[in-house]
Order: structure tokens, then C-alpha cells, then sequence
């Protein structure tokens, strides 16, 4: 393996993987200047079972899930749950629960919408943010079904003005054109109340749907009978929709719905984009990639993700244009990965270890007292979302994540700890961690909020450790502790 620059020794990076391929994508190649081709092959060696499953075991499948209610059912290659869920509590389009990436909210032929209300709670969702609409037309749902093997109901709670809509046609279509009946002239409960809340609930496991292809939902607001309300004005009346969920079961492995390692391959001299794809994988042993690549030296990025969720990962772009993320919402994901540099001039093989990409943030709760009177545990990051460059020292953030985690703890059992995964890609110097914490009791009363942070790098345990409810009114006190078997932990009183 030839190095071009030993500037490039500070992105070689390792990480564990335990999987087989099962399926393959791949891009074309990109057409290079030298006929010659050889075949790469990449083995990636395995970094040790004992980092699996990575503390999560310690958290009881309520603390696991972000809905109490509707909490996920498992077998071992399926899972029953929320396929989407948007509660638009963090302001803005992106889903807080996606069995894919891609999910996609467009209204009136294509406007994106970004203008929020006050919203309702549902579930273990506090009201929050709810999405507010004037003038629509048409909204539209776009959602891949990649993974879902059974699509159960759709529901959502919908408001509007005193001018607004108090009816709504609901349809459906898979290529975005052809739209069918799901029904029709879905009348509003509450017509006299501007702003209030109507909840609807659709069974739609009737309806044949492929699930290589994406499922569209249009709601076309409709007069209705409109009570005490004022007449409807189409162009200025408003729309409010909140807790839209489409339910179902989705393919998974051991609590995950995403197993797959996404690679990229650059022109070192160019920095061009030569070969991208992807691979799925299962439990079992690692996997292996062959690739046949012309005669030239490069640059690759690999990158695992076992998670619920699809990482941000370009599918195109230069080098100096590629970057790796992870959604806090997908806070159990575990994301593995390596960077290397290497020059093809015959057929080769390279061995790879991949390493960690995140940290482990765990919440050690001391208090003596007992804790069922805790019904939820909402946590916020506020530091940056966090992104990995590998190939450019001075890209601008290009994250926009405003999402955060409620947790429904089991204190009932003894269990009192807290425990997720904070992707922060490969840095060699800490970065700071903070995080906003907001206790609620069974009657959604606010107990307490404190922020604690810390400054870790990735590949290591960070613990908070300290009471929940122990000087309620007053500011936390953790320790922090660095568990070095991560290459460090971090104990913080609080």
C-alpha cells in the first residue's frame, strides 16, 4: 500500500464490523484516463466481539424506544412500530422516526414547508411544534419503503383557522402521479374552535402496495361543514397538521433495521468521485469488497452503520465535498469506519480494521429515593451536530439536526441508568458534548432541567453520573469519567 502524503496518516482509522453481505449496489465507473484495471479487494478484519453490544443491553426496551403506547414489537427479522413519525417539535421537515432515509414533505406542486405552530402532544411526545400551512392546496408525503414488509394504518392530527379548511380528501400513489382513494371528505370533529384538534386514524392494510417502490399521501384540504366557523378562504386560511405516523412492520436484525457499509472512492490527484455504493450486511462474519478499479492512486472512506436509521452520506461530490453524519435520533446507531490511501498498479489486496465513529454517553442516576413518579426524560444536545470530513480540514458545517430524545424510563426495576450513542466521526483533539435534560412526572409536570457537557473525542464512554431528582431547582453537579477501555471514560457529578 503506497501512502502519498504523510499528511494523510491522521485519517487512517479503524473500526469493528461482524457481518456478511447479503445484497449489493453499486455506481458506475466513472471513466478514467488509464485503460489498465485490477481488482482490489478489501478485508476487514474484525475488531472484537467483547465492544458488542456496546452497553446497550443494560437499557430496558422502553428506554430503547421513543414511543410507550405504540412501543416496538421484535422477532428476529421483523418489527412492529411507527415506520414514520413526525412530531416537527424540532422546527422542522425531518421525521423523528424513519424506517429509510429520503422521507420527503412538499406542498401546493413542490414549496417546501418551513413555517410551524403550537402543536399537540401525542404519545410520549410533548406538544411542542406543529406544522402550519396558508393557502394549501395539496401536502404531500412522500415515504420510501425500503425494509417494510406490512403497512398497517396512518394517522395525524389536523387543525385550522377560523377561515381555514374543516374537511380533507385523503389519497395515495406510488409513483407520485397517479393518485388513488383512501377517502374522501374526512369531516372535522370540532368546527367551532379555530386551531382545534382533530385526530384521524386510517386503516390501510387493505391496500396492495409494492414496497420497492415510494408511498405518497396527499391530503387536499376541502370547505367542510364548517359550524360557527367564518366562510373558507383557500388563500389565506391555515392548516395545521401535527403527530403524523404511518405504522407497520419493518424487516430487522437483533433491534436494527439498517446494516450496511457505504464506500467511497476518490481520484487522489482530482479528488473526484470514481466508484460509490454500498452494502448490505447480516450478522454472521465480516464482510468483503472487491472492486476493479483503473490504474491510479486514491483515496477511500468506509463507513458501517447499525442503527434504525440511513447515515448522511453523499452519493456524489468531490472529495473535498464528502462528509459522513448521523441524525441524534438515531442515537443507538453504531457507525464504524475507516479512511485509507492507496495506489493500484496490479491486482491487490488490502487488510482493514474499522473503528468507531461516535462515543457513549451514559447517565448514572444515584438517587436513593425512589423514582416512578418519573414518566419521561427528554434530552437535547447543545452543542453543534457533529460531522466527519475526512478530506477537508475547513468544510462549513453542513448538518442540520435540531432533533432530540425522550426516553421512557423503567425505573419501576431498578434500573436507573441512561445510555446512547453520540456519533462524532474521527477527531484527534475532544470536542465538547452538552446536553439539556428536562424531567417530567406522570401529570407532564416539569421536575427539573440542568445541562451538563463535557469535552471527549470519539471511542470513548462518557458517564454522568450523579441524582435525577436530588436538588431539584438548583444546577446539576455530575461527575464526568472517561472509561479508557473506549480509549477513555468520562465520570462527571451532577
Amino acid at each position: 500500500m503506497k501512502r502519498l502524503t504523510s499528511s494523510f496518516w491522521y485519517s487512517l482509522y479503524f473500526v469493528f464490523v461482524i457481518f456478511i453481505v447479503s445484497s449489493c449496489k453499486k455506481d458506475a465507473l466513472i471513466q478514467h484516463d488509464v485503460d489498465e484495471s485490477y481488482t482490489v479487494n478489501f478485508k476487514f478484519k474484525e475488531f472484537g466481539t467483547a465492544v458488542t453490544p456496546l452497553g446497550m443491553a443494560k437499557l430496558s426496551s422502553k428506554a430503547l424506544f421513543k414511543t410507550a403506547s405504540l412501543q416496538p414489537t421484535q422477532t428476529q427479522n421483523t418489527q412492529e412500530g411507527y415506520l414514520y413519525y413526525w412530531s416537527f417539535n424540532s422546527d422542522n421537515t425531518v421525521p423523528d422516526i424513519r424506517v429509510a432515509n429520503g422521507a420527503k414533505i412538499a406542498y401546493n406542486g413542490g414549496e417546501i414547508p418551513d413555517d410551524f405552530a403550537t402543536g399537540w402532544r401525542y404519545d410520549t411526545y410533548r406538544a411542542g411544534k406543529a406544522l402550519s400551512l396558508k393557502g394549501v392546496e395539496e401536502l404531500v408525503f412522500e415515504l420510501p419503503l425500503k425494509q417494510v414488509l406490512e403497512v398497517q394504518s396512518l394517522g395525524f392530527d389536523i387543525g385550522s383557522s377560523d377561515t381555514g379548511p374543516k374537511s380533507f380528501d385523503l389519497l395515495y400513489s406510488q409513483d407520485g402521479i397517479n393518485y388513488s382513494e383512501i377517502q374522501s371528505d374526512n369531516q372535522f370533529s370540532n368546527t367551532n374552535t379555530a386551531q382545534a384538534k382533530n385526530t384521524f386514524t386510517f386503516h390501510i392494510d387493505t391496500i396492495e402496495l409494492d414496497f420497492e417502490a415510494k408511498l405518497f399521501l396527499k391530503i387536499i384540504p376541502l370547505t367542510g361543514e364548517r359550524g360557527n366557523a367564518k366562510d373558507y378562504n383557500p388563500t389565506t386560511g391555515v392548516m395545521k397538521i401535527d403527530n403524523f405516523r404511518l405504522v407497520g412492520i419493518s424487516e430487522t436484525v437483533s433491534g436494527a433495521t439498517v446494516f450496511k457499509l457505504h464506500y467511497h472512492i476518490f481520484d487522489a490527484v482530482s479528488k473526484s468521485l470514481i466508484m460509490a455504493g454500498e452494502e448490505a450486511f447480516a450478522p454472521g462474519q465480516l464482510p468483503d469488497l472487491s472492486l476493479t478499479l483503473p490504474v491510479g492512486d486514491y483515496y477511500a472512506s468506509f463507513v458501517t452503520n447499525v442503527s434504525n436509521a440511513e447515515l448522511e452520506v453523499p452519493e456524489q461530490g468531490s472529495a473535498d465535498e464528502y462528509s459522513i453524519a448521523n441524525p441524534f435520533s438515531n442515537y443507538r446507531a453504531q457507525v464504524f469506519g475507516a479512511v485509507d490511501t492507496f495506489s493500484v498498479r496490479d491486482d491487490i489486496t488490502l487488510d482493514l480494521v474499522l473503528g468507531r465513529y461516535y462515543s457513549q454517553v451514559k447517565f448514572e442516576f444515584t438517587d436513593t429515593r425512589d423514582l416512578s413518579r418519573v414518566d419521561r426524560i427528554i434530552i437535547t444536545p447543545m452543542h453543534d451536530p457533529y460531522f466527519y470530513a475526512p478530506f477537508s480540514n475547513s468544510m462549513t458545517n453542513p448538518v442540520l439536526d435540531q432533533s432530540d430524545m425522550t426516553i421512557v424510563p423503567d425505573f419501576a426495576n431498578n434500573s436507573k441508568e441512561i445510555v446512547f450513542n453520540q456519533f462524532m466521526g474521527h477527531i484527534w483533539t475532544p470536542g465538547n458534548l452538552s446536553y439539556t435534560v428536562e424531567v417530567y412526572d406522570t401529570d407532564n409536570v416539569l421536575l427539573r432541567t440542568f445541562t451538563v457537557s463535557a469535552a471527549v473525542r470519539n471511542n470513548v464512554q462518557l458517564v454522568f453520573r450523579g441524582e435525577l431528582l436530588g436538588g431539584v431547582g438548583t444546577d446539576a453537579h455530575f461527575t464526568i469519567v472517561y472509561d479508557e477501555t473506549w480509549e477513555g471514560e468520562v465520570e462527571e457529578d451532577f
